[in-house]
């Protein structure tokens, strides 16, 4: 019987719309969205993808709305409505009439009389506890769709109905959908990349640029595959480290330069943006010359956009540069006026200058007031021969003040400027040679790092900013001194005085 049961459920019931069959008070929020898996997009009566159906500006043309249809299992009968358990009681009666029907024919002896099986009966506990319905439903599409931009689904697609505004988390898609959105999805991962750079790497917002994604991603996998991929030998030898395959800076450019228009005009639509809007529609205009110039081909320059996304005149570039970007990015929706608008907006908005570090110099010494009973010091004060030609600008109190604190590097910055005021000396990582022998020295002078939270980069610095300290600030009034107990000891000596 059990096998019959799941003969008749085998299938999914419907399609019924949303609307016709689910409780109107069944709205699914946070981490426990409903699930649906073969998902089909439909528009005008024929299969889309997301490719067609998301746009960032209302077109001047009224397009017909977006259904989907997806295959959602029933876990609770509340999530149905008085009219959707009806209908579905009416299907499964029919199907079990339809299945013992089709047992009575096969066996000629004896009839088979159809059970009475409810709802009811299949949910409760019993016997047959377990069994669920699978019901295909068709939503009108309310909202753009969300893939890896959901904060409770950061890896799944979203989707919102028209109907009550439920958010369902789509598990498949069905084939004619899938081959339909490949840009879609393309472009989302390359959303995620980029915001996942931003946060590990701190870089400020407005600032990315083609090169500094090509070398964050870079960084990020060797980090990856170092971290994930380890070969294992057999008889308990030690495990040995895989050879990463070597990722170009071509290849890397060659995936934002696939969707480099769409991720301007993404990021034109969105509050905080983190590329340099200005450097990234050099880009853009780069593998739009690239597609113009077919006799050098560069696999940088091919696109998962149509061709007639750069319809304008080859000389067209040359009068305005930011009306032929905004022509192409009509292509998403709007047209190329509210994009041209954007774009000069965007690129016209003072930038935000970085407040430097407040230098606060330590408070004065009070004034000593002698006794007039007392007579002067019969030893002289110390002569400025005492002291070598380069006496110090700043105040050696003020050094010690920053010499205390340890350093420290700016977000996205892999460079340490000394804080002490009119010093110019600094410190890149990535640029300079690191001097020294050591492990950790080889290992920064090699790039190697993949972050400033590094050890071998924290020890480097350390150990840079220390002689930095010794050399060039404390020698100025300390050359005599040979080692920290006589500057201690003369330090005090001076504050007796």
């Amino acid at each position: 019987m059990a096998t019959t049961i799941k003969t008749i459920l085998a299938a999914p019931f419907g399609p019924y719309k949303d609307s016709d069959i689910l409780n109107p008070s069944w709205v699914p929020k946070g981490k426990k969205l409903a699930q649906l898996s073969r998902l089909r997009l439909l528009q005008d009566e024929k299969i889309t993808g997301f490719d067609s159906s998301e746009r960032y500006l209302t077109s001047a043309k009224d397009s017909a709305p977006v259904f989907f249809f997806g295959v959602l299992i029933i876990d609770k009968l509340e999530w149905l409505s008085g009219d959707g358990r009806a209908v579905l009681q009416k299907e499964l009666k029919k199907r079990d009439k339809t299945l013992s029907t089709h047992r009575s024919s096969q066996n000629s002896q004896k009839a088979s009389e159809p059970r009475n099986l409810t709802l009811t009966g299949l949910y409760d506990k019993g016997p047959h506890q377990g069994f669920k319905l699978s019901v295909c439903i068709f939503c009108e599409k309310h909202s753009p769709a969300m893939f890896m931009t959901d904060k409770d689904y950061p890896r799944s697609l979203v989707l919102n109905s028209k109907d009550q505004l439920r958010s369902y988390q789509i598990l498949s898609l069905e084939r004619g959908s899938y081959h339909l959105s490949h840009n879609f999805f393309e472009r989302y991962r390359l959303v995620s990349l980029v915001t996942e750079i931003m946060q590990k790497y701190g870089y400020p917002p407005n600032t990315l640029r083609i090169d500094m994604l090509e070398k964050a991603y870079s960084m990020k996998h060797k980090e990856e595959k170092l971290s994930h991929a380890v070969i294992f030998a057999e008889d308990g030898a030690a495990p040995e480290n895989p050879l990463l395959r070597h990722v170009s800076k071509a290849e890397v450019r060659e995936v934002f330069a696939a969707q480099c228009g769409w991720l301007l005009a993404f990021y034109l639509k969105t509050p905080t943006c983190p590329l340099d809007i200005r450097e990234w529609c050099k880009f853009v205009l780069q593998v739009w010359q690239a597609k113009r110039h077919p006799k050098k081909p560069k696999n940088w320059s091919r696109t998962h956009e149509d061709d007639d996304i750069w319809a304008s005149d080859p000389d067209e570039a040359a009068d305005n540069d930011y009306a032929v970007i905004a022509k192409s990015l009509a292509k998403f929706g709007g047209t190329a006026a509210e994009w041209e608008e954007l774009l000069v907006r965007r690129i016209t908005r003072p930038r935000k200058a970085q407040e430097p570090d407040i230098y606060e110099p330590p408070p004065p010494l009070p004034k000593v007031n002698y006794d007039p009973d007392f007579s002067e010091p019969s030893t002289p004060g110390c002569s400025d021969a005492e002291y070598d030609s380069d006496s110090p600008k700043v105040p050696l109190s003020s050094t010690l003040m920053h010499v205390s604190q340890p350093p420290s590097l700016l977000p996205g910055r892999f460079v340490w400027d000394c804080p002490v005021p009119a010093c110019a000396y600094s410190i890149d990582l990535l640029n300079d040679h690191i001097p020294g022998d050591g492990v950790s020295e080889a290992y920064v002078d090699r790039a190697q790092f993949r972050n400033l939270h590094d050890e071998h980069v924290q020890k480097v610095l350390h150990r840079m900013v220390s002689r930095h300290y010794a050399v060039d600030h404390l020698r100025i009034s300390t050359a005599k001194l040979q080692n920290k107990k006589q500057f201690v000891s003369q330090l005090t000596q001076k504050r007796g005085r």
